[in-house]
């Protein structure tokens, strides 16, 4: 069954990023837009290629507050990340500086592809690879196709 949080790599480590009904509401203030209408406004211009998410800035709508303010709140609402092999707790004080740091004052396309990661995972549920199954079983089970004789 999907999960509604991720795990991605960011900033100096591996974070999960949650969006629980608090972070959502706040994120929907500060963006002035429901989670849906975020989610539409963020995923305009990410094609997916495969495994690959591409960017197209020409087809691209959001705010640079969607993308900041996803990213803030998911490692809020996420709560831990793992740096150097030790599990951190991550606060608000820390995910604003880890923001500051690593998505202000940096090329929004950055942390696009992230901001749509994390919605993705809230509006639409994320399912992690297995980590014991080899890739060619993951990728029949993608397209339902077999990998026994």
């Amino acid at each position: 069954m999907p999960d509604n949080t991720i795990e991605l790599e960011f900033a100096d480590g591996s974070y999960t990023f949650a969006l629980p009904l608090p972070q959502i509401n706040e994120l929907q203030r500060k963006c002035g837009i429901g989670i849906g209408g975020l989610f539409g406004r963020v995923l305009k211009g990410c094609h997916q290629v495969g495994d690959d998410v591409i960017l197209a800035p020409g087809q691209a709508e959001f705010y640079a507050l969607d993308i900041i303010e996803t990213v803030r709140h998911a490692l809020i609402g996420g709560g831990k990340g793992t740096v150097n092999g030790e599990e951190v707790k991550v606060t608000p004080m820390l995910a604003n500086r880890l923001v500051d740091t690593y998505v202000m004052g940096r090329p929004l396309s950055d942390s696009w592809s992230m901001a749509a990661s994390i919605l993705g995972a809230v509006i639409v549920g994320y399912d992690p690879p297995k980590k014991d199954q080899p890739a060619q079983e993951r990728a029949a089970e993608k397209t339902g196709t077999s990998t026994t004789p």
